[in-house]
């Protein structure tokens, strides 16, 4: 999720380009409910600033609590590099590239893009 919509559909075009399959949510509340659904989720990207009355780092928390072996990856502009996560939490700080952050979730599903 990204908080941006072009972005949003830039990156969502890319990563489908690289032949991730996509599930695109508008803001956190969105996204937990894909979750809730029982779709198949391997990965998710998101974004710390978005609408809605839940931020990023809100759903990276719902995510551990309810889903902890799903990865997650947060990106921002607004975070310090050094931020620490959990060990099944990535940080890809903006600006970045497409191949930089194809090469990321690539890794952390365990295959190289």
């Amino acid at each position: 999720m990204e908080d941006e919509f072009l972005v949003r559909l830039l990156v969502s075009e890319e990563l489908r380009t690289a032949e991730f399959h996509v599930i695109e949510a508008l803001d956190a509340e969105e996204a937990i409910a894909v979750l809730n659904s029982g779709v198949r989720v391997d990965l998710i990207l998101s974004d710390v600033r978005m609408p809605g009355a839940m931020d990023g780092l809100g759903l990276l928390a719902f995510v551990r609590r309810s889903h902890p072996t799903i990865p997650v990856i947060i990106t921002s502009g607004h975070l310090q590099r050094d931020t620490a996560f959990d060990d099944n939490t990535q940080f890809l700080p903006k600006p970045y590239t497409f191949p930089q952050v194809i090469k990321l979730i690539g890794a952390t599903l365990g295959g190289d893009k």
